[in-house]
């Protein structure tokens, strides 16, 4: 019997693999204004998306650590969590495409442009709050510093991916400015395309990591109930 959620999720796969398509079958992107090209490979459709569908699954991680601190439901705590694991890899996958990107644009995999630099510092920042989470083992404090972390994380990751990049002039970064604004209609939508789809991916794979987390921590219980 096929169920509401199968169907959520094949139409998810359908979305992806069509945004995949339509990323691979556009041209290079020019900006309007100057004629420039802002980045002649494929890979940008999808690296601007994961940068994004990165922040978003932060924000959301940092939210649900204030849920936690507010209510104590052990729901919001993994949430929060599996939000923060899923962003952290799309976080890997986010540099990765930049520097496909950036060698395709700028003729090096590494260049130290303060986006990079930025979203670097990032995944080291969450590497370390992991480590920490990791390190107690009263749950009812794990989940209090964990709370604290998520909320640290959100503002670190907002601070140097996107603040940060914006206080510099022009001249010290290659990355373009806008993207998603200045370029071609056509091209807006198959970044917008995009953009939805790792987010509807991000929002799945979370939940469904939530729940596993969730069902961790009820056998521990059980374990020591016995």
């Amino acid at each position: 019997m096929v169920t509401l959620k199968k169907l959520g999720d094949w139409a998810l796969g359908l979305w992806v693999a069509l945004g995949m398509i339509i990323g691979f079958a556009m041209p290079p992107i020019i900006d309007k204004s100057s004629g420039l090209v802002l980045f002649s490979r494929q890979i940008g459709y999808f690296h601007i998306p994961t940068a994004i569908a990165m922040l978003l699954a932060f924000a959301i991680s940092a939210y649900h650590g204030v849920m936690w601190l507010r209510r104590r439901q052990i729901r919001s705590d993994a949430l929060s969590l599996a939000y923060a694991e899923v962003g952290m890899l799309l976080g890997i996958v986010a540099t990765i495409t930049g520097a496909l990107f950036a060698k395709s644009n700028w003729g090096a995999y590494w260049s130290w442009d303060p986006q990079q630099v930025g979203v670097f510092v990032t995944l080291i920042t969450y590497a370390a709050l992991f480590s920490l989470r990791g390190a107690v083992e009263d749950s009812d404090k794990k989940r209090n510093l964990w709370a604290v972390y998520a909320i640290f994380g959100c503002l670190t990751s907002i601070f140097a991916s996107v603040v940060y990049r914006r206080l510099l002039p022009d001249l010290q970064t290659l990355h373009p400015k806008n993207t998603l604004f200045k370029s071609d209609p056509k091209i807006q939508l198959a970044l917008l395309w995009n953009i939805i789809g790792f987010v509807w991916l991000l929002v799945r794979t979370a939940n469904l990591r939530a729940r596993l987390e969730m069902a961790s921590e009820q056998l521990k219980e059980l374990i020591w109930a016995r």
